[in-house]
């Protein structure tokens, strides 16, 4: 290989000489450094996301923290008539209320399949009123019907 270089004119070794240079600095570029810039952005992408899902995930737990500490009001109307006024106001067609055996009450309620659940959730988050017996019946499309006994929980 010394006898092929030394064979070469001096131009030629000059013009080698760049090319190898060339060649070195091509293969440092695409071999090292924009691999490397291309980690470095990728990994930046996910700590942007990583940060954006711990900001939601504080929000929840914020969320959660703030309904913990919200205690169920103190009922001084009958449970009857909560059921009665929660459903009317949830958007729900009252079929029977009944009183039943102590502080429960019978009801039958029919209604849009969404607003059946988050009206049972408020009964109880905002009523102290739980379903202690619970039956849902799909009816015409989209809607369902409940029958279920509520009980005054203990405020």
């Amino acid at each position: 290989m010394r006898d092929w270089w030394i064979g070469r004119s001096p131009r030629e070794q000059g013009l080698l000489g760049l090319l190898g240079a060339l060649l070195a600095g091509f293969l440092v570029w695409f071999g090292l450094a924009a691999p490397l810039q291309g980690a470095a952005r990728g990994a930046e992408a996910r700590l942007t996301r990583a940060l954006a899902d711990e900001a939601v995930v504080d929000a929840a737990v914020a969320e959660i923290a703030r309904l913990g500490e919200r205690a169920p009001t103190r009922r001084s109307t009958p449970v009857e008539q909560l059921v009665a006024e929660t459903a009317a106001s949830a958007g729900l067609d009252v079929i029977r209320i009944e009183a039943a055996d102590g502080d429960s009450v019978q009801a039958v309620v029919s209604g849009p399949s969404t607003a059946v659940l988050p009206w049972i959730a408020l009964l109880q988050a905002e009523h102290a009123v739980a379903a202690r017996h619970l039956t849902l019946l799909k009816g015409d499309v989209g809607q369902l019907d409940v029958d279920a006994t509520f009980v005054g929980l203990v405020p």
